[in-house]
C-alpha cells in the first residue's frame, strides 16, 4: 500500500514519550498503515539517542527506535528529493530567507513522494508550502 503520510521527527518522538499527545496517537492509530518516515528523520532519531547518557531512558528510546525500524517504512532521501531541496533552499535564500537543513530535506522528501508531511512545526515549512505546494498537517491541533 502506498504511504500517504510522512511523519516528521517531532511526531515520531511523541510516540516514545511517557504521556504522548492523545490527538497524535488517535490520528496515528487511524492511519498507521499509511505512514512512513524519511531517512532524515531516521538520522535525527539515531543521532539523538547516541548523544544521550547511558541509562534506562536511553535503553527505552533505543528499543523504540529498533521497533520503529521493524514496523515503519523509511523513505529514502534520493536524487529527486535533493534536487527539490536544493532548488527550494536557493529560492528561499534569494528571497532573503533560509530553510532549516533537516526540515528542508524532510519537506523535499514529502514533495518528491507526493506525501502529506505531518509535523507540529508547521511554521518551519511555510515557505515550502507556498513555493512547492507542500501539504502539511498538524495532528496536535487537527
Amino acid at each position: 500500500m502506498k504511504k500517504i503520510y510522512l511523519l516528521d521527527t517531532n511526531i515520531v518522538s511523541e510516540f516514545s514519550k511517557e504521556n504522548p499527545n492523545p490527538k497524535v496517537l488517535e490520528f496515528y492509530k487511524a492511519r498507521n498503515n499509511l505512514c512512513a518516515i524519511s531517512a532524515i528523520t531516521w538520522q535525527e532519531l539515531n543521532r539523538g539517542v547516541k548523544r544521550m547518557p547511558e541509562g534506562k531512558k536511553k535503553n527505552n528510546i533505543m528499543n523504540f527506535i529498533n521497533n520503529l525500524k521493524k514496523n515503519m517504512e523509511i523513505i529514502p532521501y534520493d536524487e529527486f528529493s535533493a534536487q527539490i531541496c536544493g532548488e527550494l533552499q536557493a529560492s528561499a535564500e534569494t528571497a532573503g530567507s533560509k530553510l532549516s537543513y533537516y526540515d528542508s530535506q524532510i519537506g523535499a522528501a514529502a514533495i518528491s513522494n507526493g506525501m502529506v508531511l505531518v509535523t507540529h512545526n508547521t511554521a518551519d515549512f511555510e515557505f515550502m508550502k507556498k513555493k512547492a505546494f507542500l501539504h502539511v498537517e498538524d495532528w496536535f491541533t487537527a
